[in-house]
């Protein structure tokens, strides 16, 4: 078993929370105040947090300190009046003073913030933390947590220019399973399922159980033909340990910014490739697949093509083609759903074709042809 005091910070999420980095070990909140000597490690989480946090750093801080929360210019300001605050009540009393005895003192008797202060262990306050933030019959996170973690994860996401993906799943037959073994059955099931899925991946990736049988992961700093892989392991590891009782697990995939440019698109966009994976009779592992359009055309008077389907609701203007350097050939990259689809190509916004390399065509009904494409 890996020593989580061990780790390097590489081994830790870019987003860990400073709760999450105290319980580790890491003294972050004595070290920012100059209460001891941070190690080398505890100094490099620290200067982390400060830059891929830098908007709510300083109100983390104070919320560990004090379970209030203050907007970050506020936060910051208040903390450098605490360590003025602390430094004269150390050098009047001739000994260090700490920071939460002086982060009370400077609320209470300075700012006038506080009116019943109550002392807890910062044992307890992690522990009150870690149960406002956990499902409590899994021990994952729950909804609300994981939504926050998203908000924030992506925020980051953006700043640095990696990608994220998101993963949504739903048992399968688990209603089946309830109603037949009783709830305390599935309610054993879904610990056990909960298990599989925090043990397939990193410690850095967010496991929620988002509702019911579904389970939501986030994946930093993943592709997802990099979480795909995963998401087969979890589907896998569901098959051959629940197989008994008939319960499998549909996952759905999608990458930010490549699938969605927002938290609630990006949930949105797993939601549909997953419930793609249950149309398709479920116990499957479900993406956006990037699929390629070409079309070779020698007639000089072509300067613009669109490639038009049911994937984009027949849209003339979302998918417009990039002409190649060869002068002859346009090309387009889409990520798209699994499904069956009809498309054309429409060329100068006037003139429908068919795709010939297509191995599929039908009736548009109108007299032409649709070329078909399934995407699986």
């Amino acid at each position: 078993m890996i020593n989580t005091m061990d780790l390097d910070e590489r081994s830790i999420t870019y987003l860990t929370d400073l709760a999450d980095l105290e319980d580790k070990g890491h003294r972050i909140v004595e070290s920012l105040a100059g209460d001891i000597s941070a190690t080398d490690l505890t100094q490099r989480l620290m200067e982390r947090l400060r830059t891929e946090k830098k908007d709510i750093f300083y109100s983390d801080v104070l919320f560990y300190l004090t379970s209030e929360r203050y907007p970050e210019a506020q936060a910051k300001t208040m903390w450098g009046q605490m360590i003025t605050h602390k430094y004269l009540m150390s050098e009047k009393l001739g000994r260090n003073v700490g920071i939460r005895v002086a982060a009370i003192d400077y609320l209470l008797n300075v700012r006038k913030l506080l009116y019943a202060p109550r002392v807890i262990k910062s044992s307890e306050f992690r522990q009150t933390v870690k149960l406002a933030r956990t499902d409590s019959l899994t021990g994952l996170f729950n909804r609300r947590y994981f939504m926050e973690q998203t908000t924030r994860i992506l925020e980051a996401a953006n700043r640095l220019k990696v990608g994220v993906t998101l993963m949504m799943s739903d048992l399968d037959n688990f209603k089946q399973f309830n109603d037949k073994h009783g709830h305390q059955a599935g309610d054993l099931l879904l610990q056990e399922v909960g298990r599989i899925v925090r043990s397939c991946v990193r410690n850095s990736d967010i496991v929620a159980r988002y509702g019911g049988d579904e389970f939501a992961l986030i994946l930093p700093k993943a592709a997802r033909m990099d979480a795909a892989p995963v998401a087969e392991k979890i589907r896998k590891q569901i098959e051959e340990n629940c197989y008994e009782m008939g319960v499998t697990i549909s996952i759905g995939l999608a990458q930010y910014p490549v699938d969605a440019k927002n938290r609630d698109d990006l949930i949105s966009a797993a939601d549909e490739v997953l419930y793609r994976a249950k149309e398709f009779g479920g116990n499957r592992v479900s993406l956006f697949q990037p699929t390629i359009f070409t079309l070779k055309s020698d007639d000089p008077h072509v300067q613009q093509v669109c490639v038009v389907g049911d994937f984009n609701n027949w849209n003339k203007r979302t998918h417009l083609m990039t002409r190649l350097p060869s002068g002859n050939e346009w090309e387009i990259a889409i990520s798209i759903k699994p499904g069956r689809y009809r498309y054309k190509f429409l060329v100068n916004n006037t003139q429908w074709l068919p795709d010939p390399s297509a191995q599929e065509f039908e009736s548009d009904g109108f007299g032409g042809q649709c070329s078909i494409l399934v995407v699986k």
